[in-house]
């Protein structure tokens, strides 16, 4: 694949930028609901931001309990059609009525997973979701290329993969008999262009954390990564990939990692140990700014 050329620079966010998880596996506030899934809130001067709406309800009353106003979002966005990124998607879209929807078209796709048991499982986006979601078929805007979604907050698009230096996870599938294999195409990450450098939100970075981050550098130019936050799907890896990971975050010196969901704790425990005090506790409340 013939890399993308950089993106013209401007649109940098100047004033305040903060990200506030709505929901996550683990809760660091009381009263807080958690589950396993994702949702953040993101504030990036004037715009307001929403990137994905885990699997239930649970991160709009976790929304209301910390005073997040989710009318006032500009943009909705899912990371990809997993149903613990989309379930929530109907109530952020009533929500919001206003709001654009950043959607990748392979996120519609039926997907499954036999990891729990070995039993194939639903796992793609929920059918009330997809249902909310083409229902409001004129505020979507399809994402396959990477898209400013917000002034100086980007959509990755489609991410090139590298098999060899992070394999997509064996247990995912398009069909429940588990016979074609799913790669996740439609994984997407976030950033955020601010004066100290790029803020990289993921969903669960299917395609790998490290090849999202070669896929940004290539689109910006190679601007400094400051803060990473979101789901890195280290839960699966092997011992050497996540060492591997570990060692490049060093390389790149961001100021916060604050990983979560499908991070795991050994994963977490790696980077920690690698990154020391640059490595935050996430969990549902929890603010990065």
């Amino acid at each position: 694949m013939t890399p993308a050329p950089p993106i013209a620079a401007g649109g940098r966010v100047e004033g305040n930028v903060r990200v506030t998880v709505l929901l996550d596996d683990r809760s660091e506030a009381a009263g807080l609901e958690r589950e396993h899934g994702l949702s953040l809130w993101v504030e990036a001067g004037e715009s307001r931001v929403l990137i994905d709406t885990g699997e239930s309800e649970a991160f709009l009353r976790n929304a209301a309990a910390l005073g997040v106003g989710l009318s006032t979002v500009q943009a909705v966005a899912l990371s990809h059609g997993h149903d613990d990124h989309s379930g929530g998607l109907p109530a952020a879209l009533r929500a919001a009525p206003g709001a654009r929807l950043y959607l990748h078209p392979a996120a519609l796709l039926p997907r499954f997973s036999r990891r729990r048991r070995g039993r194939p499982q639903a796992i793609g986006m929920p059918a009330a979701s997809r249902a909310a979601a083409l229902a409001a078929a004129d505020r979507i805007v399809w994402t396959d290329e990477p898209a400013e979604i917000a002034p100086g907050v980007w959509c990755t698009g489609t991410v090139p993969r590298d098999e060899a230096r992070e394999p997509g996870d064996p247990d995912f599938f398009f069909d429940a008999g588990c016979t074609m294999p799913d790669p996740v195409p439609d994984d997407q990450s976030f950033w955020i262009d601010t004066p100290e450098g790029l803020w990289v939100i993921l969903g669960c970075a299917h395609a790998g954390v490290l090849a999202t981050l070669d896929h940004i550098d290539g689109l910006t130019g190679g601007r400094p990564l400051a803060k990473l936050i979101g789901g890195t799907h280290l839960v699966v890896a092997s011992a050497d990939r996540i060492a591997l990971v570990a060692a490049e975050l060093a390389r790149r010196s961001p100021d916060t990692l604050a990983a979560c969901h499908c991070t795991g704790r050994f994963a977490h425990a790696r980077l920690k140990r690698t990154l020391r005090e640059v490595v935050l506790p996430v969990g549902s409340g929890v603010v990065v700014e």
